[in-house]
């Protein structure tokens, strides 16, 4: 993991693994993205419930394609999806590998959101929304 993959955004700086609480990801060292590999983003986020990467890529819609290609699997062209349904926050995700690639700043604003869902007092609106989410389908 983190070997020889370059930049997704710069396409000429290699990642550099860096260890993050506990979790190696690769890292751009000129524009700050972060390539996070299947489940590393649901360890570098805030703690939650559930599983931030399923909700976040269970409905891929097929026309929201990045110019940028997966650093991992080179020839495929990752797929913009809301972190979150309702999140104004886009992510980029490989449909093969299931690797994500955050911006400069996604982390930060993932967690944000996720500690703003913390502060909510719970509805009934916010309680079945999570219960949905949480389901296999």
């Amino acid at each position: 993991m983190g070997t020889n993959m370059e930049c997704p955004k710069c396409a000429v700086c290699e990642l550099i693994p860096q260890t993050h609480d506990g979790v190696i990801i690769d890292i751009c060292t000129k524009c700050n993205g972060i390539w996070l590999h299947k489940g590393e983003l649901n360890k570098m986020a805030h703690p939650h419930e559930g599983d931030l990467e399923f909700c976040s890529t269970e409905h891929i819609a097929e026309d929201r394609i990045s110019d940028c290609n997966c650093p991992q699997c080179k020839d495929i062209k990752l797929k913009k999806v809301n972190f979150i349904s309702y999140s104004d926050i886009v992510l980029e995700y490989c449909s093969k590998c299931e690797g994500i690639w955050l911006d400069r700043g996604e982390l930060d604003a993932i967690n944000s959101e996720i500690d703003k869902l913390h502060k909510i007092p719970e509805s009934w609106d916010h309680r079945i929304m999570v219960f949905l989410s949480k389901l296999p389908f």
